[in-house]
């Protein structure tokens, strides 16, 4: 099997993308707060989906709320590991270049909103999310058992993205490449 070698810091379609879903994420953020108020829901299909804005000062379903400048410099190696990533792997490992394409543009997303606490745009440093979702309808699942999603965290689509790419990444979906591809190429000639 041969690999394309070119370099994937310079695979437009994979820029395109990523810039893409940032520029969705940023543009449903802004929606849906512009649309509904603070403290207020808007039923978007039936009792399941519906928007409720919430602004988040931590991490992944609301963890580590005092934290919010170390999670912002966490997220900031967080985009240069993943782009540093990205080069790593050879120009046609789809697989791979989406992973990292979804995890870069959630973290992409979601950093921005942390930096407006200290860059010219609007925000106070939280995460803004909107999505609000009950897989059913309340109380469908034996209080004993303890369901601690009865509704899902409010997300947005950064915050999809991210779930996705660890996703691909756990199950081995992604099929990562750590060294650049023309070792990586080389070892596999070697062995």
């Amino acid at each position: 099997m041969t690999t394309d070698r070119r370099p994937t810091l310079r695979h437009p379609l994979l820029w395109a993308t990523v810039a893409s879903l940032v520029v969705a994420d940023l543009a449903l953020k802004s929606w849906a707060f512009r649309a509904v108020p603070p403290g207020e829901v808007h039923t978007l299909a039936g009792t399941w989906l519906s928007v409720r804005c919430i602004t988040n000062p931590g991490g992944v379903w609301g963890l580590a709320q005092d934290f919010t400048p170390v999670l912002t410099v966490i997220r900031m190696f967080a985009v240069a590991a993943m782009v540093w990533l990205v080069g790593r792997q050879p120009a046609d490992s789809r697989r791979g270049l989406a992973t990292l394409g979804a995890l870069l543009a959630g973290a992409v997303g979601n950093l921005y909103d942390n930096l407006s606490a200290w860059l010219p745009w609007p925000g106070n440093g939280e995460v803004r999310d909107f999505v609000q979702v009950y897989f059913a309808e309340p109380g469908w699942w034996p209080g004993f058992l303890g369901w601690p999603f009865d509704p899902w965290p409010i997300f947005n689509l950064a915050d999809a993205l991210i779930v996705c790419g660890f996703v691909a990444l756990l199950t081995g979906f992604a099929h990562l490449h750590v060294k650049p591809p023309s070792e990586a190429e080389d070892a596999g000639s070697r062995g």
